[in-house]
């Protein structure tokens, strides 16, 4: 949505693709709750690549602002790649 109005809700999707001829260990992605808006919800991957043994997100509290950080441990293949994701609302 171009023009979200106050009160909706908008989801953010974060590709994150090794394009190495190496393995990357223990990924560390950060994002902040765009202006305007309050964070809601963030998620990991619905299924880990291969490799990559856990995630887990710092994120701000439930209708706050602040950064959010997803921390993937173990190893991400070349070539393989995978989504996080965060949820916020307009104020």
């Amino acid at each position: 949505n171009a023009t979200p109005s106050s009160g909706s809700v908008i989801n953010y999707v974060i590709g994150f693709t090794n394009n190495g001829s190496g393995t990357l260990n223990n990924l560390r992605i950060t994002d902040q709750t765009p202006a305007y808006t309050r964070f809601v919800s963030a998620v990991c991957p619905a299924t880990l690549p291969a490799a990559l043994t856990a995630c887990t997100i710092t994120q701000p509290a439930n209708g706050q602002t602040g950064a959010i950080e997803w921390n993937l441990t173990g190893s991400l293949q070349p070539a393989a790649s995978g989504q996080v994701g965060f949820s916020v609302k307009v104020d």
